[in-house]
């Protein structure tokens, strides 16, 4: 796929639009403003940080409601976005079970998606840390698929998930739910005036035992919004608390597809005491002034402090019935600092612009201190040590700092009502330090290594919106064209498997394109949207086993994404509250350009194969009732074919499907409902360990949740 003749698609797009007959309007439009959206559409935010219409956006967009969330229960961030067209995901990952490694066009790499809660991005300059969103306190979700880079900066590669949380409003809820596993949650929000500002207290409770053996899961949260008029602006200010404690659950080991002889999926070999905490301090303001009609500044500052504490293990040998497992336990202490100051300017030359133009700073600093271990363990029955007897092999510590700082500006530009054109540029300078230290015990020798980068890229990007038919009154409501071809890049993830080898890895660029049409029907009753992609990224950071026998992670040469993703929704006018949403999604993942030694020194060339468990074809479909009183219900469907467990493709893991559906019953003071989950207990592979060789996450089984919520 090509999209070096751009300008003879938009000229194809002017065409276009005088052979339906509609090209003698082109007087620009009063105002770059968007109107008021349809009841059948979503305003998105995300994708021009300024509200747009779903269909005015060149580009995928998508919007789930906190209510739709509500509604079905939803749990975890992997139960908030599994119905999105084209997203890939489940619930488990080496950060836990209950947290999702996300894909999007084919790229399920953690660090290579941009995740962000009220314009912050979750977890600074390093690796997304979802365990930060609260899915109880979510408004919507925006999920913008494409690189970002213009506007976001490094890590919005194939994309970026926004979620923002609720805006205070003056009122009490109470939700408590519970469900398989000992599952149990008790969540509260109270919002009341203070003078002119708007004050939100929230807290809630959060208990599991887990569905594998020793993986019971704590969350405590508790925090306040304020949202104030200051002058002709307002400002919001959200404190957020935060003790996340996931007892860990150990990968699979896989060979052939099938887990190895002894090995049971809904087992645990961790460690005694395997766990991941999280100890959250955050503070994040947004205050917005109008300067003028026709300006508006905006500046969001984030603050938070991260205090984990990681212990795991991950199986290395087995002989028979008997295991060794190598661990690492670590203190990390995280702090990030981001601000990103932008006006944003409407005005009118040769038609109307719109320019969003500003700066952004994003600095890190993590510590860690800890030890290596190694433990043998007896396969079936389980028999593991506990990490309090387990002697320490060595002692390892490791200091990274990371500053992003990047201008950009970007325009959309409407000539004519029927095309808008926007481009943007961003040019960021990123450094890096890392300082690494390990010593085994008994030797009186450390190692340590030191390393730094700094780099200046730009990122940029170009499109074209042609509105082929606008609000027309027959069988066709609206139908808009685009195109569009991004670049984008983030500093890599340096590598800290051991001390002697911590490093700083090359930078990681992507080079996209994007074609794609929007349609409403039968008066916007009815949507079909389709979309072609193509991009190739190089320097992909990937996890590896080398000679060693250690994990290491290294840059992956060049990789080709590329796919189509069809989306078919309906609303009838007829039947008010039902709504059908059904997707299918082709994504070809390649490597163009890979080889590696394996961990018995043997040389590998993965050039052309399919890039491990990355499903060619997926789909989904979904049916949900819901009128804000009286019953409600929804019914899921998804499915994905075979995908490939290694890089050589010679092992594959089989196709599956996965159902959810559930019931409720909306009242004046509240809801009650009943919802079930992977009812089909499917037990496929939702990712693969980074760290352990061959090693891979298993869907959660069956379960079930009961939830009834009181307003007042």
């Amino acid at each position: 796929m090509r999209f070096q003749n751009v300008s003879l698609l938009l000229l194809a797009l002017g065409l276009l639009r005088v052979s339906i007959g509609s090209a003698q309007d082109t007087t620009p439009p009063p105002s770059p403003q968007p109107t008021p959206a349809p009841v059948s559409e979503h305003v998105v935010v995300s994708a021009t940080r300024g509200p747009e219409i779903e269909t005015e956006i060149p580009g995928q967009a998508t919007v789930v409601t906190g209510e739709e969330l509500r509604r079905s229960n939803a749990r975890t961030l992997a139960d908030a976005l599994q119905d999105v067209v084209g997203l890939d995901t489940g619930g488990g990952s080496d950060n836990g079970a209950r947290l999702p490694n996300i894909g999007l066009w084919g790229l399920k790499e953690f660090d290579a998606l941009l995740i962000m809660v009220d314009g912050v991005p979750a977890g600074g300059p390093f690796n997304p840390s979802l365990s930060q969103i609260n899915v109880e306190d979510i408004d919507r979700i925006e999920i913008v698929k494409g690189p970002q880079g213009t506007l976001y900066g490094v890590s919005a590669f194939a994309g970026m998930v926004q979620v923002f949380t609720k805006e205070s409003a003056k009122g009490t809820e109470v939700r408590g739910s519970f469900g398989s596993f000992s599952t149990g949650r008790l969540s509260v929000s109270h919002g009341m005036s203070v003078g002119a500002a708007t004050l939100r207290l929230f807290g809630s409770i959060d208990r599991s035992d887990g569905w594998q053996d020793r993986t019971d899961y704590k969350g405590d949260r508790g925090g306040l919004r304020l949202d104030a008029p200051v002058g002709a602006g307002k400002l919001s200010l959200t404190l957020d608390l935060i003790r996340d404690t996931q007892f860990f659950g150990s990968p699979i080991p896989v060979d052939a597809g099938e887990p190895l002889p002894g090995f049971r999926i809904d087992r645990n070999y961790e460690v005694g005491g395997a766990r991941l905490d999280h100890r959250v301090y955050s503070l994040t303001t947004r205050w917005q002034q109008p300067l003028s009609g026709s300006v508006l500044l905006e500046n969001v500052l984030g603050v938070t402090r991260d205090d984990q504490i990681s212990i795991r293990t991950f199986i290395n040998a087995v002989e028979g019935n008997e295991a060794t497992a190598e661990g690492v336990a670590l203190k990390p202490r995280e702090t990030d600092v981001y601000d990103d100051l932008h006006a944003t300017m409407n005005f009118s030359a040769a038609g109307t612009h719109r320019i969003v133009a500003g700066g952004a700073l994003t600095w890190g600093r993590t510590t860690a201190e800890g030890t290596g271990f190694d433990i043998d363990l007896q396969i079936d029955p389980v028999e593991v040590p506990t990490f309090a007897e387990t002697p320490a092999g060595d002692h390892r510590s490791f200091v990274d700092r990371r500053t992003f700082f990047g201008v950009y500006i970007n325009d959309e530009w409407t000539p004519a009502r029927f095309l808008t054109f926007t481009g943007g540029a961003r040019y960021d300078r990123v450094s890096e330090r890392l300082f690494a230290k390990g010593q085994e015990v008994g030797d009186p020798e450390a190692d340590v290594s030191r390393d730094s980068r700094s780099d200046g890229q730009w990122s940029g990007g170009v499109s074209a919106l042609g509105r082929l038919v606008q609000d027309g009154s027959g069988a066709m409501s609206e139908a808009n064209l685009y195109v569009a071809a991004k670049s984008a890049f983030k500093p890599a993830a340096p590598n800290l498997t051991e001390a002697e080898n911590a490093e700083i890895l090359d930078p990681e660029r992507t080079r996209s394109g994007e074609v794609g049409l929007k349609t409403r029907w039968l008066d916007r009753q009815l949507s079909f949207d389709v979309s072609l992609f193509h991009m190739i990224f190089e320097n992909l950071v990937v996890s590896n086993v080398g000679p060693t026998g250690e994990p290491e992670l290294l840059n992956a040469g060049s990789e080709r994404f590329q796919g189509s993703e069809f989306t078919l929704g309906f609303r009838p006018a007829a039947l008010p509250g039902l709504s059908v949403l059904a997707g299918y999604a082709h994504h070809d993942a390649r490597f163009v350009r890979f080889s590696f030694l394996n961990a018995e020194g043997q040389l590998r060339v993965v050039d052309g194969k399919q890039l491990e468990l990355v499903p060619r074809d997926l789909w989904n479909a979904r049916v949900d009732y819901a009128t804000g009183s009286g019953p409600s219900a929804f019914v899921a469907l998804r499915h994905q074919n075979r995908r490939p467990l290694n890089r050589r493709n010679v092992d594959f893991t089989d196709s599956f499907f996965e159902s959810d559906a559930g019931v409720g019953w909306d009242f004046r003071w509240g809801r009650i409902s009943v919802v079930g989950r992977n009812l089909g207990d499917s037990r496929h592979y939702v990712a693969e360990s980074e760290i352990g060789d061959s090693q891979f996450y298993v869907a959660p089984p069956r379960r079930f949740t009961a939830e009834m919520s009181f307003r007042f």
